[in-house]
């Protein structure tokens, strides 16, 4: 095996459908759980030595994995090496594979604010920066002090936050991985800061319907028009294609019942983007990143 010498990190022919909030798609020819930051380095520096193709994997979220599935590595950071969170003052450093929603309670536990708007935003921190994560109140990068990052051949670098060039739902931080973050918060009383937090997080599920499991958000917001709002305008509510179907209440979010297709995803988010911009002109962007 190309990647022997690790070992139980590194397994051949893994289903990646498990990975993915859509549960869709086809097999990975190589997935890697590294134990830590060093045998990551390695793995990533073979793997760009023998000019096999890299993604990685987070909480799947906003992956589809096409029916015939990914013929290269992908990299899962599931270890606690990768989601270590540690404060000092109002320093907050984190593994970027720690999950968004626990760097913002250990925040909010130290009394520590400025994320805590971002509660019910899923998925892990490397995403939220390498996206930008945002509400109305504020965007992730906006806090960030810099980052480090791993190229495709293996070398690690720190990013200040002023060279990420942060901007409405994106950023620069496309290396191959985001290895780490730190942001500067504010201090602040931790009673009042646990409610805003509960504030946010009530308002937010108001917003969004009671989806059943194998459902995902299926378009981005754009700026200062919300996906949803077009969708509802252009009647797409329960569009269907299929096994999949958009939600009939709140159209942005995809469901994939018994028997979906990654290739059924498709065809239905293309569907709802032409109806989408033949009646309103605006051109929305898919939030599932297809691979």
């Amino acid at each position: 095996m190309l990647f022997g010498k690790f070992k139980g990190s590194v397994r051949e022919g893994v289903p990646l459908a498990p990975y993915t909030w859509l549960q869709l798609g086809g097999a990975a020819k190589y997935l890697a759980e590294p134990v830590d930051v060093d045998q990551l380095v390695g793995i990533v520096a073979l793997a760009s030595q023998e000019g096999i193709s890299v993604r990685v994997l987070g909480g799947g979220s906003n992956v589809l994995v096409s029916d015939k599935g990914f013929d290269g590595l992908v990299l899962h950071l599931s270890a606690p090496s990768f989601e270590k969170i540690s404060i000092s003052d109002h320093s907050v450093h984190c593994g970027a594979g720690a999950r968004l929603a626990h760097l913002i309670t250990a925040c909010v536990g130290h009394g520590l604010g400025g994320l805590e708007h971002l509660v019910g935003i899923p998925g892990s921190v490397g995403g939220a920066l390498r996206s930008n994560s945002s509400t109305d109140e504020g965007d992730i990068g906006s806090l960030l002090t810099q980052a480090t990052l791993l190229t495709r051949k293996g070398e690690r670098i720190v990013v200040p936050a002023k060279d990420a060039n942060f901007s409405h739902r994106r950023s620069s931080l496309d290396e191959l991985v985001i290895l780490d973050a730190t942001f500067e918060l504010q201090p602040g009383d931790i009673r009042q800061l646990t409610k805003r937090e509960q504030t946010f997080w009530i308002v937010k599920r108001s917003k969004q319907p009671n989806y059943p499991a194998r459902s995902a958000l299926a378009f981005v917001d754009l700026d200062g028009v919300s996906a949803v709002e077009l969708l509802q305008r252009s009647g797409v509510n329960g569009l269907i294609e299929g096994n999949t179907q958009l939600n009939s209440s709140y159209p942005n979010y995809i469901t994939a019942n018994t028997g979906a297709t990654a290739d059924q995803v498709i065809r239905l988010l293309e569907r709802a983007k032409k109806i989408v911009f033949e009646k309103t002109g605006f051109s929305l962007q898919p939030h599932l990143v297809v691979w």
